[in-house]
């Protein structure tokens, strides 16, 4: 009897895994309209809502709305969204137009332009390029505006505290981990970071004398007709609100991105509204804008230094004679993808009121590859149903938490085992033994409990994270990894508590 309560929760999670694995599917198999392809897949992909606009030879060709927002808003037509990392694309263009203007200079050292830099650590930006202490002829080397504009420096938030902000973003990527686990741990090259924008966005404004959303209003998103766009979101009416993901379910996550983080995280804009940039940059008309001319827009999506992967706030991935340039990631409750082919002339923008690793770096992706597909080949087959996998992770976190409430529970119990085996002269070494087990999961777990954010930003090249950005990445296995630690030291110590006050009589 004992060995079967010991089985039942094994059981309940196999019945829950056979039961979605042998559920029928009654979702279509191939999608040829981008409305069934996108309507279905926000159910099966476990997402609370999005809009999307397609474009192709110029002209958008096909916009849709789906779901809602965190306060359970439906998702419409001018539902500002934050951009997220995605609002590098923007900030990239705007960078390029003042280059165009002859504002600044991509050769600039930046420090021309940021004279109040703090240099109170000499050696700060001499490491950022790797020089060595003693090196005095690279120490003359300038830092570029380009090479920052390229993520070609590694930028230490311990050395720029004053472009530091807790919006850390989560970059979007094809999901590879052979490659995420070499970009991580190989001593070649650097590692994006969120504040190479956020120090061109301070660069900008002081080569032009004016605000970052005001320079972006008045030479791209206002010539541009991007009228629900803004790196101000006070200023429009009605932006969504971000939700998180709880396991399948969705809970309001209301964001306020932080001023300095604005050009890499924080401009709000529509998914018709970045379409209309997209069908600009892809297929420019003969007569374009004075401050991005249509025979220079090709050069944003191209890359910035030879063997490099950016450009002007895109990341370019080759494919033969064809290219995808992409952009994306997620910010506290808000996610999106956006992704460009130069060579079809064509282009996409999913703008999600959901955030975390799960939307960024597997949801998005998989809708816009499917997108491409359909969009060149007249059809999709429907994709892995994510909902189904946050089920059973949701069902089975959730009975092994009743497991070890209910361990907790009967701590006495098994207490008073303990100790009438120990009299009995009975596996006295087992005594000893899981004695020692349980003292051991107390530390383990208390010592996980503090470690896990830096644990988290070792593996993801974070500095300074904390369990807020833990939550904003991923809420539900933060939340579980949270209850589980905690209440797994809970029974441990209730257990040598009972341990004690009964062996004392």
């Amino acid at each position: 009897m004992r060995w079967f309560r010991k089985l039942i929760p094994w059981i309940v999670i196999a019945a829950t895994i056979a039961a979605m694995i042998y559920l029928p599917d009654v979702d279509p198999e191939r999608y040829t309209d981008f409305s069934s392809l996108f309507g279905t897949e926000r159910r099966r992909q476990a997402n609370a809502g999005f809009s999307v606009a397609v474009c192709k030879n110029g002209k958008i060709i096909y916009q849709g709305y789906f779901g809602k927002d965190g306060a359970g808003n439906p998702i419409a037509r001018d539902s500002p969204m934050y951009l997220g990392p995605s609002s590098e694309i923007l900030s990239g263009a705007l960078l390029y137009s003042l280059s165009l203007k002859g504002s600044l200079s991509l050769d600039d050292d930046i420090r021309k332009h940021l004279p109040n830099l703090d240099m109170s650590k000499p050696r700060s930006l001499r490491d950022i390029v790797g020089l060595k202490e003693n090196d005095t002829e690279a120490e003359e080397e300038p830092i570029t505006i380009l090479q920052v504009a390229s993520h070609a420096v590694d930028l230490s938030e311990r050395d720029l505290v004053a472009f530091r902000s807790r919006i850390s973003g989560i970059e979007a990527r094809e999901l590879d981990p052979e490659l995420f686990l070499l970009s991580r741990f190989s001593a070649e090259g650097v590692q994006r970071s969120r504040i190479a924008y956020r120090l061109l966005g301070t660069v900008m404004e002081n080569a032009e004398g004016q605000s970052f959303a005001r320079l972006l209003e008045s030479r791209l998103l206002i010539p541009l007709g991007m009228h629900g766009t803004t790196a101000e979101p006070d200023s429009l009416q009605g932006v969504a609100v971000g939700s998180g993901l709880f396991f399948g379910l969705a809970f309001p996550y209301d964001s306020r991105v932080p001023i300095i983080a604005a050009p890499a995280d924080g401009i709000v804009s529509t998914a018709e509204d970045v379409a209309k940039f997209l069908s600009y940059i892809t297929a420019p008309p003969s007569k374009g804008i004075a401050s991005l001319p249509p025979a220079r827009v090709a050069k944003l999506y191209q890359p910035l230094t030879p063997g490099s992967s950016s450009g002007f706030g895109w990341r370019v991935e080759s494919s033969g004679s064809d290219r995808r340039v992409y952009q994306g990631g997620s910010v506290e409750g808000f996610s999106s993808r956006v992704v460009i082919w130069p060579e079809r002339n064509a282009g996409i923008a999913i703008l999600s009121a959901q955030g975390g690793i799960i939307q960024s770096n597997i949801v998005l992706p998989q809708l816009t590859s499917a997108a491409e597909s359909l969009l060149f080949t007249g059809s999709s087959p429907r994709l892995f149903a994510i909902n189904r996998m946050l089920i059973i992770l949701g069902i089975s976190l959730l009975v092994y938490l009743i497991s070890l409430l209910m361990q907790t529970a009967i701590a006495r119990s098994w207490a008073r085992n303990m100790l009438e085996k120990r009299e009995l002269g009975r596996r006295r070494i087992m005594h000893f033994f899981t004695l020692g087990r349980t003292t051991i999961g107390i530390v383990l777990r208390i010592t996980l409990l503090f470690a896990a954010p830096y644990l988290v930003g070792r593996f993801l090249g974070i500095s300074r994270l904390g369990y807020h950005d833990l939550f904003t990445m991923e809420p539900g296995s933060c939340a579980a990894f949270i209850m589980l630690t905690s209440i797994g030291t809970m029974r441990n110590c209730s257990r040598l508590v009972w341990l004690y006050q009964l062996n004392r009589g």
